[in-house]
């Protein structure tokens, strides 16, 4: 396990025979290009898009790297974010299927980034892939707007997944896991040169995954395979050629759990967090992804380096489920809460397609007494999202479902048609430019962007082509930092983003982009001689021309919504002491709807946001016994709203989980297996029922977060 710093102690005698003991030294060595190995990261190619340590970048970012997502056991991206200030990781509760994610208060799903290129994603599309973790560096979290480099952007900030790529030293790693749910998983990754001057290497990673989950009967199984390989045939060039390929074929429980029996008293008890909602006559859910692309750096001079990035992806799924009503999960008219529970089925056949591509040119030279790192680029993204979903009508009999004594099977149902099917194309061009200019212990940053937002809608139902939504907007981030001797690095900054809305208002117009302003202040500390970081901002975004749920239709979208969030966040990782690892973190939010369809929402909070959220992750290496280390973490939130109509009785309560973890290294152990060690994961040890979600009374609308949960794990490197 790699660790924050080392103590050396050396003993030699001096002139006067008396020891000599050396100073602590701090080993900040990573083992590849990425950091992956390493607890605290230094850099963060996302924020810049150029190797700019994090000290010298005027903006918040989080780096969650493999050596910290590893040690906490992590099958999820929102696993591995549990730990992350102001990511609401596992926002929808309990799900194997995708990751939820709320940053700042906004949703970031569908709008995934990989190695600085678009993942194919679409909010309302169900085939939007879920990366397994294992072929991951890295997660790279970069808060606030941040299209003056990416284009369309949430307004909370983007997630960045850097994947692993081939070394040129051999390494190679098995494991097999288990858990307390039931069932296996197992993976393996290899990488090396492949000829004798090393300007060939690969890396082969797999996984293959059939585990149980905290719903009865539910089956997560998944394969997935990344090759790649790395030629570089001189010092100035490097080009990798990559793929990925991941297939999911679960068993799957939709969760719809109604308000009453789980948030709210029902007169038949509380709704098991385990049941079964779903049924085997139909509880299919296949996901197929696929992806390949390659990356090219070249040095042209000493002092420019042009880069290319492609990645051309394609996803497929499908899904036939047996579901509680959504909309009116109890019998009768508006109905009463009791021990059976209407359903219906759900299916859909969604596709997507893209082809992302990014090239820049990076120079680093001086004018005068002032140093820049200036960047010009191009990127180009074309996303086709294809999607069909239908519900049963309320006229076609679905049997319910008695949660004090369930019964399951007996009857057939047939697929529903589709009431939603349309394919829409989205076109993004952007050109950006960017500088970073050192003079003295200042640093500016400087970037500006252009974009060119195309999106066509064609409408399978109704047979017609709705308007197109076009859109042009010009975004930019600027910021000012100041490095003292002693490590700390104040900085304030500037950011703006866009969003293009699909759909058209009443009045039969396309929806106009959301935009974005951010204003942040912070404090970057790392002690010299030492890789611990600290990092404290202050941050006010406000968001325009946000899409609200129309009340009428649950569907369709009204635009004219304002939002604002103001902020502290917090975040260490360090060393307390040469064997004591230490992550913290703490994000306070003041959020307010400032206009709303909804005139209950409006001077409330913003959705899914606490106001306060903290964790706490500590890891003891050698503890009493040479190769043991254990770790426990705690993390919590304060209340939240998550129903779009701010109702009062479906507010969240706080809650706390607590996290622990046991790692042997065996060769410490009496067998001296090199290269062997064995882990004990729980999260949520204690098994704290809680709700993570609830959007209406009277359907199936809330879902529990995930309970307790053990794993055990072997893995062998050599």
């Amino acid at each position: 396990m790699a660790s924050f710093a080392a103590a050396q102690e050396v003993r030699d005698a001096d002139a006067d025979g008396q020891p000599t003991i050396l100073d602590e030294i701090t080993l900040n060595a990573q083992n590849d290009a990425t950091g992956g190995d390493m607890l605290i990261p230094q850099d963060s190619r996302s924020a810049t898009k150029s190797d700019i340590p994090l000290t010298r970048t005027p903006q918040t970012v989080n780096v969650v790297p493999r050596a910290q997502f590893e040690a906490q056991s992590a099958d999820l991206i929102t696993e591995a974010l549990r730990y992350t200030p102001g990511v609401m990781a596992e926002s929808n509760g309990y799900d194997i299927r995708y990751d939820w994610l709320w940053i700042r208060g906004f949703d970031a799903y569908g709008y995934t980034w990989q190695d600085g290129l678009l993942l194919p994603g679409e909010p309302a599309n169900y085939a939007t892939p879920a990366i397994d973790p294992f072929t991951l560096e890295r997660v790279e979290v970069i808060k606030g707007p941040a299209s003056a480099l990416y284009g369309q952007n949430m307004p909370g900030g983007m997630i960045n997944l850097v994947s692993k790529r081939p070394r040129s030293e051999a390494s190679r790693e098995v494991f097999a896991k288990t858990s307390s749910l039931g069932g296996y998983q197992i993976g393996g990754d290899f990488t090396g040169p492949l000829n004798r001057d090393g300007s060939l290497s690969y890396r082969l990673i797999g996984t293959a995954k059939n585990m149980g989950s905290q719903i009865d009967r539910e089956r997560n199984r998944k394969l997935t395979f990344a090759p790649s390989l790395t030629w570089e045939p001189d010092d100035s060039t490097r080009l990798t050629a990559f793929a990925y390929y991941q297939k999911d074929e679960d068993t799957f429980s939709p969760r719809f759990y109604p308000a009453h029996g789980t948030l709210l008293p029902n007169p038949a008890g509380e709704i098991p967090r385990d049941l079964y909602l779903g049924d085997p006559a139909a509880d299919e859910f296949n996901r197929e992804y696929a992806a390949i692309g390659y990356e090219l750096e070249h040095d042209l001079t000493a002092n420019w380096t042009l880069r290319q990035n492609l990645r051309y992806a394609r996803s497929r799924q499908d899904m036939f489920l047996v579901l509680v009503n959504p909309a009116f999960s109890w019998p009768g008219w508006p109905g009463t809460p009791g021990p059976v529970m209407n359903r219906v089925t759900a299916a859909s056949d969604d596709e997507l397609r893209s082809l992302a591509m990014d090239l820049s040119v990076e120079g680093r030279f001086a004018t005068g007494s002032v140093d820049h790192t200036a960047l010009i680029g191009v990127d180009y993204s074309w996303v086709r999202s294809s999607t069909n979903f239908g519900n049963s009508a309320m006229d076609v009999p679905v049997p319910g479902l008695d949660f004090t004594d369930p019964e399951y099977g007996g009857f057939s149902v047939d697929r529903p048609p589709f009431t939603r099917s349309a394919v829409q194309n989205r076109r993004q061009l952007g050109i950006y430019v960017q500088d970073q200019l050192s003079w003295g212990s200042w640093i500016a940053t400087a970037a500006l962007r252009y974009d060119r937002s195309e999106i066509d809608t064609f409408d399978r139902i109704a047979g017609a082509r709705q308007p197109d939504n076009n859109d042009d907007a010009v975004t930019g981030r600027l910021g000012i930092s100041y490095q003292f001797a002693n490590g700390i690095s104040p900085y304030a900054a500037y950011s703006s983003s866009f969003v293009p809305q699909l759909g058209v208002g009443d009045d039969g117009k396309p929806f106009e982009a959301s935009k974005t302003e951010m204003y942040e202040i912070g404090l970057k500390y790392t002690p010299p001689g030492t890789s611990n970081m600290f990092t404290a901002s202050l941050f006010q975004l406000t968001e325009d021309n946000t899409l609200i749920p129309n009340p009428l239709d649950g569907w369709a979208t009204i635009q004219g919504g304002e939002q604002r969030v103001r902020g502290l966040e917090l975040e260490a990782k360090f060393a307390m002491t040469p064997r004591l690892d230490v992550i913290a973190g703490y994000a306070y939010s003041d959020s307010e709807v400032l206009s709303s369809v909804y005139e209950s929402a409006v001077g409330n909070e913003v959705l899914r946001l606490p106001r306060h959220q903290a964790s706490l992750w500590m890891q003891y290496k050698d503890a009493g016994l040479p190769g043991l280390d254990i770790s426990a973490g705690i993390r919590g939130v304060s209340d939240y709203q998550s129903s779009p109509q701010h109702i009062e009785e479906l507010r969240i309560p706080g809650y706390g989980l607590v996290d622990l973890g046991v790692t042997y290294d065996l060769a410490e152990s009496p067998w001296k297996v090199e290269g062997a060690t064995v882990q004990l994961h729980a999260s949520n040890i204690f098994d704290r029922r809680f709700v993570a979600q609830c959007l209406n009374l009277t359907g199936g609308s809330c879902n529990y977060g995930e309970g307790r949960t053990i794993e055990a794990k072997i893995g062998y490197k050599w």
